[in-house]
């Protein structure tokens, strides 16, 4: 590529004169700036403009059959963006200045002119017609940016009406069905209560047997119905925290009695190990246990028959306690483990689905985490989670020891949001 190549292309310059000579002289004058095209007449004027793209115009005001003044106003409708220049010795100025004022020519300059004079007047028109053409493609970038806001704007407001739809749809879905299910779930256990008492010793071993299967039943239809309860109740004012100083052996305890049915029926073991630091901690201990309880049966239920679960309970440096759940189970896959914290997300695989609470790898209704979240937040405090699909998972609830205010994050405060890793 050589040295000529690399300028930038030359601005083009028609000029309108019947006169050769002042053509001749202008066109010697400004040939190594631009492109000069040159008409002794309005009508072979128009051609070139037709075929070359011209950026500057300058005409003569005295021409045959038409006026430069008429000829620009004729070219300011045809090819607005072409910069129009008037010079002239006779013309009368007032004719001038109402083209000016009129848009018809951008300036004008007067016969005899100073080749100085006359090349800086031409820079400025060329200059002129550069920064209008910028402006004229910012502004259609600006449009175009405008026209591709509104479109995502119109997306938005669609997609969040169908997000408050739905939301309002999964709210009354919720009420219902957590109302409807109690109804039934109390008849149930009436009926049971009933015949257990009407048969008394006459109840015999395959009749005990089915009514202890239904009582089973129905204790898992009231844990979903609980669950969902508690789900409906984040937004109300039933969510206020009740704390208490709790200790947490004692605590650690009751867990383990609660848990302890399933380890057996899985042949699987807690161990549990507490700080020395973390012997109490200011927290609602009702919603304290559904978060740590969510998480354990999570853990017996993902993992393996004979494996052993780990409970650690530590303070940390900035008066936080973690309370960690691992196992060496079937682990999270990495395209699930960003929304098991979502309500009703249970993995998408439905056959695994499951409503009961120690099956190995069975799935829920996918509330559990969701509420455990919800809890931990309102404490100040957060959950997270890593983990690697067949090889377990690590889940820990982060809690100030004494919230500072309940509800509100006391962690993010300190440090970065809940996050979740893996």
């Amino acid at each position: 590529m050589n040295a000529d190549s690399q300028r930038p292309a030359k601005g083009t310059f028609l000029v309108i004169d019947d006169e050769p000579d002042i053509l001749d002289a202008i066109e010697r004058l400004f040939r190594k700036d631009y492109d000069v095209l040159t008409a002794r007449s309005v009508e072979a004027a128009q051609e070139i403009v037709e075929r070359y793209d011209v950026e500057v115009v300058m005409t003569d005001q005295r021409m045959p059959k038409m006026s430069g003044i008429e000829f620009l106003a004729e070219l300011r409708k045809s090819h607005p963006h072409i910069v129009r220049v008037l010079f002239t010795g006779y013309s009368n100025i007032s004719d001038v200045i109402d083209a000016i004022n009129d848009g018809h020519v951008y300036r004008y300059i007067s016969k005899p002119w100073k080749p100085v004079e006359l090349r800086l007047f031409v820079a400025q028109a060329f200059e002129y017609h550069r920064t209008q053409q910028e402006r004229r493609q910012l502004l259609k970038q600006l449009q175009s940016a405008n026209e591709k806001l509104e479109r995502q704007n119109k997306m938005l407001s669609s997609a969040n009406e169908e997000l408050k739809l739905v939301d309002r749809v999964k709210n009354v879905f919720m009420e219902v069905v957590s109302h409807e299910l109690n109804t039934p779930i109390a008849i149930v256990f009436g009926y049971t209560f009933l015949l257990r008492k009407e048969l008394g010793e006459d109840l015999s071993s395959v009749a005990a047997k089915a009514l202890a299967g239904i009582d089973s039943s129905a204790i898992r239809l009231k844990n979903i119905s609980n669950r969902i309860f508690k789900m409906l109740e984040e937004d109300g004012a039933g969510m206020a925290l009740d704390l208490e100083w709790i200790d947490v052996e004692k605590f650690v305890e009751s867990l383990r009695d609660q848990i302890d049915p399933f380890l057996e029926k899985r042949n699987q073991t807690l161990q549990v190990d507490i700080d020395s630091e973390a012997q109490r901690i200011l927290a609602d201990e009702d919603k304290l246990n559904d978060m740590c309880l969510n998480l354990l049966m999570n853990a017996i239920k993902f993992s393996y028959d004979d494996q052993a679960i780990t409970l650690d309970i530590t303070k940390d440096d900035d008066d936080l306690v973690s309370i960690c759940v691992r196992d060496c189970g079937v682990g999270i896959a990495d395209e699930d483990v960003s929304q098991i914290f979502d309500v009703f997300f249970s993995t998408f695989n439905s056959g695994h689905h499951s409503s009961g609470r120690f099956e190995f790898n069975k799935r829920g209704i996918g509330l559990g985490l969701a509420v455990a979240k919800r809890f931990a937040e309102m404490h100040g405090g957060q959950i997270e989670v890593d983990s690697q699909e067949g090889q377990g998972s690590h889940f820990t609830i982060k809690l100030p020891i004494r919230p500072e205010q309940p509800g509100v994050s006391a962690i993010a405060q300190r440090s970065s949001p809940q996050h979740v890793t893996h």
